[in-house]
């Protein structure tokens, strides 16, 4: 039913659109009464109406016109922005990873070793180790939110 309901306003709408463009005709009978149609009458002095054009419509933007040139360079730098942004976001999200996993290491007892030059280990000590997770704790709450 919604669908025949559908077919029959669409053949209407084209229907009516044909007529748009007919021409308009006006004539006035014996008693001065105006009369209009889209068909011209026999027997009567018949004028053909033409529409007056309106002017009060906004020219169409070209490519070329100044406008449409700020507008696709403002388009353009706010893409090249939102790219930026996602990619400084990746970026920053790896890195918080990377803090918090190097944090949970410490909050877990894990023994953390420096490689010297010669490849000795060093062991960190409970100060240092401290020292780093308070300096973690600090970068993660600036810089990962």
């Amino acid at each position: 039913m919604l669908k025949l309901l559908g077919t029959i306003l669409l053949l209407a709408a084209s229907t009516l659109s044909f007529n748009l463009s007919a021409e308009i005709y006006t004539w006035t009978d014996k008693y001065g009464k105006v009369h209009f149609s889209d068909k011209p009458i026999d027997g009567e002095k018949v004028t053909t109406v033409t529409p007056k054009e309106n002017h009060n419509i906004a020219d169409v933007v070209s490519k070329d016109s100044q406008w449409q040139q700020d507008y696709n360079k403002t388009k353009q730098a706010k893409a090249e922005r939102a790219q930026k942004e996602a990619t400084l976001a990746k970026k920053n999200k790896g890195y918080c990873k990377q803090l918090k996993s190097q944090l949970a290491i410490i909050n877990q007892g894990g023994r953390i070793y420096m490689m010297s030059p010669d490849g000795q280990r060093s062991f960190k000590s409970e100060a240092q180790l401290t020292a780093q997770k308070k300096k973690l704790n600090k970068t993660i709450k600036k810089t990962c939110r």
